[in-house]
């Protein structure tokens, strides 16, 4: 009987600061946001959730919208490759070394922690090929994880202006949040939103400070967020926009 390899990647983009454990692969924290005015090294924890070894790939990549702001390859890591024992653990350092002659403002990078293909599991199903051959198809899901890494040099300037925001009503049902942003700064804008539910009177029914997300570092830029857990009775969402440092971006009133 022939054996055939199927490989399912299981795939998570996680935010920063966060806890996550997701599908075989645990890592804490999920990001880290460092000076590139002087040289500094941070520390991931990487967990093997499986009964079975592992081995994991580390590497670094352009996030989309911050190709002109990258900062991979300002960083080294040490080790790019792991292996590690049935629920083991093993840090992975980035040593972060900025430039003299680096514009000011914010940057990013993207960091994958990639689980490669192992030994046999023995997780085996057979099957018969249209010719009637015997054969065995072997699942292996893999995880890959994505994080952030962002980097300041000199001081962070905000400059914002709110031009468009809309819900977007999805086929499934769900609502989402967008809002559209042009850029004058010199970093992304973490959104943050004061959100109401308001009835048909525009009479509150709830509110509530939600992370909607972070922009890119594009002059005109937007976040996406999902509305999760609409009150019933909801015709009307107000929402205040504002950055993590407290400046206002603007406000809307939209229908639901």
């Amino acid at each position: 009987m022939k054996i055939l390899k199927k490989i399912f990647y299981g795939l998570m983009f996680s935010l920063l600061f966060t806890s996550t454990f997701a599908f075989n692969i645990g890592i804490a924290p999920t990001g880290f946001y460092t000076s590139l005015d002087k040289n500094e090294t941070h520390e991931i924890m990487v967990t093997n959730n499986t009964v079975y070894p592992m081995r994991i790939e580390i590497d670094i990549e352009k996030d989309p919208g911050w190709e002109k702001y990258d900062m991979g390859d300002m960083m080294r890591i040490y080790p790019k490759n792991l292996t590690l024992k049935p629920n083991g653990s093993r840090s992975v350092r980035f040593a972060v070394r900025g430039t003299k002659d680096l514009p000011e403002g914010e940057y990013k990078a993207k960091l994958i922690f990639r689980e490669l293909p192992g030994a046999s599991k023995g997780d085996v199903e057979k099957m018969k090929t249209e010719s009637g051959e015997d054969v065995g198809i072997e699942f292996e899901l893999l995880t890959e994880i994505h994080i952030a890494a962002y980097g300041l040099k000199g001081e962070r300037k905000i400059g914002a202006q709110l031009t468009n925001t809309e819900i977007k009503k999805e086929s499934n049902g769900n609502r989402k949040l967008v809002a559209n942003f042009n850029l004058s700064g010199n970093s992304a804008l973490a959104v943050l939103g004061d959100i109401e539910y308001l009835d048909s009177n525009r009479k509150r029914i709830k509110k509530e400070e939600v992370k909607l997300g972070i922009t890119t570092r594009e002059p005109k830029t937007k976040i996406e967020s999902d509305l999760a857990n609409i009150p019933s009775g909801s015709r009307f969402i107000k929402v205040d926009f504002k950055d993590k440092s407290g400046i206002r971006l603007g406000s809307k009133e939209l229908p639901l």
